[in-house]
């Protein structure tokens, strides 16, 4: 019976070792999880903050064309307000009410973000009205927010 016993338990399920890519960057997080989380909120919001700012930079600019789109004036000026209220909502949650269903919901809204920021990159990319260098500073601005906030989505 011994014999037998030994058997079953080498037969059994092998679980692979976990050595994926996320697990190696991750590494660095486990210590201290909540902490980690807080300080790359806090690299996000950097980004965030920028990212409002330069919205604005970028509404006057095509404003001031003669030939700018007004549908790309109100899109950067909605993104730049989305962002701020990201801002608030994210620091509001990890600060204050850190529950399941509102870390849930954050991380929705952060995917959420993130895809309308590879859009908006694609959208102005290779926009010609208005100054040329504010729409690639915009787009890839928001290209740099789309990796950011995926990032932190999946922290």
């Amino acid at each position: 019976m011994a014999d037998h016993e030994e058997a079953l338990v080498g037969d059994g399920p092998q679980v692979p070792e976990k050595s994926g890519i996320l697990s190696a960057m991750f590494t660095s997080c486990a210590p201290d999880p909540r902490g980690s989380v807080h300080r790359a909120w806090g690299i996000s919001l950097l980004f965030v903050v920028l990212y409002f700012v330069l919205s604005i930079f970028e509404m006057v600019s095509v404003q001031q064309s003669d030939d700018g789109s007004i549908a790309l004036i109100i899109a950067s000026i909605w993104t730049g307000f989305i962002h701020l209220a990201l801002g608030v909502l994210g620091t509001f949650v990890l600060k204050r009410f850190p529950t399941s269903f509102s870390v849930g919901f954050f991380l929705g809204v952060l995917v959420v973000l993130a895809n309308q920021n590879i859009i908006l990159y694609a959208s102005f990319h290779k926009y010609k009205q208005g100054s040329a260098r504010s729409n690639q500073v915009f787009a890839s601005l928001g290209f740099v927010l789309f990796v950011v906030l995926t990032f932190m989505s999946l922290l």
